[in-house]
């Protein structure tokens, strides 16, 4: 793509993002002196107990700022590429869209699509980056500004920064700071790649690890895994979709929060109140949420609900 030299002061933006991640970084563009023409964000789905169609956070976003806001299923109809080109952006910014952008989408904007990315690429591309970093125990993580193309974030990196991993934290508090730190420094990156201050770097292809969508399978947890392994599937699950245990009434208790004992015993064996036998050492849970209860600490909910030591939990 050849890129003609244009004012970053004159920026035409066209956003795409649907989840909570993405609100900071758009209100961030909002608050700038670009122009943001339209927002693109995934349809309304029907949640909730009435399972009511509600719109995604950004397209409330959108529709609090009067923005144009368009929500196309996919980008298979000609009248939807058209209307893109109507537009006739400078730029697409995207954040955690979650529809496949086509190459007749990357190539009409002339400084092409910029994606804001939650890892240090070529670590962890693909749907999930900050649950899997924090599965696999990771030190830090970070935002990756990238110029997508047909890959899977394959496409050349623009800036990175780097954030450490918290594990006294869960997921939720290492994701919004990510979204803090994307929003902290989109301006500026888009101003110094519109200006030429910085150049698009291809990625390494080594340290390539993909980042899978999260299994409902995984919820559950495997106490033949060692006890840190675990207790990063504890910290990274939550709040969504946590991870549990089933009582002896056949009821899912979500942990809430835990932390690595050394005590030994069979996985899944109650060995004190409440410390769980790992495949390595043990779990000792601090916080939970019994199945249509409310959190609470562990040594409340075994007043309520005893579990002997010696027993075999699921």
């Amino acid at each position: 793509m050849i890129k003609n030299s244009i004012s970053s002061s004159s920026l035409k933006v066209v956003f795409r993002g649907t989840p909570v991640f993405s609100i900071k970084p758009l209100q961030e563009l909002i608050n700038s002196r670009h122009s943001v023409e339209a927002i693109y964000t995934q349809p309304p789905r029907k949640s909730g107990r009435g399972m009511k169609k509600n719109n995604s956070p950004i397209h409330n976003l959108a529709l609090e700022n009067n923005i144009t806001v368009l929500t196309p299923l996919n980008f298979n109809e000609k009248n939807i590429i058209d209307t893109l080109e109507e537009l006739s952006p400078d730029i697409i910014v995207v954040s955690a869209y979650g529809i496949i952008l086509p190459k007749e989408v990357l190539k009409i904007p002339q400084f092409g699509c910029l994606n804001i990315h939650a890892s240090i690429l070529p670590r962890w591309r693909g749907a999930a980056p900050i649950q899997r970093s924090m599965m696999a125990g990771d030190k830090q993580t970070g935002i990756s500004f990238m110029l997508m193309d047909e890959g899977l974030d394959t496409g050349s990196v623009l800036n990175n920064f780097e954030i450490p991993i918290n594990y006294k934290y869960n997921a939720k508090f290492l994701h919004d700071e990510l979204s803090r730190k994307a929003a902290s420094e989109l301006i500026n990156t888009i101003d110094e790649y519109v200006n030429g201050s910085i150049v698009e770097t291809p990625q390494e292809n080594i340290g390539i690890t993909y980042a899978s969508k999260i299994l409902k399978d995984e919820s559950r947890l495997d106490w033949s895994k060692t006890s840190q392994e675990i207790f990063f599937s504890i910290k990274a699950l939550n709040p969504f979709p946590g991870t549990w245990f089933e009582s002896k009434e056949n009821k899912r208790i979500k942990i809430l929060d835990a932390e690595v004992n050394s005590l030994c015993g069979k996985p899944g064996e109650v060995l004190d109140s409440l410390i769980i036998g790992c495949g390595e050492n043990s779990l000792k849970i601090l916080d939970v949420q019994p199945e249509g209860g409310k959190e609470m600490s562990v040594d409340d909910f075994l007043r309520g609900n005893p579990i002997n030591i010696g027993c075999i939990i699921n």
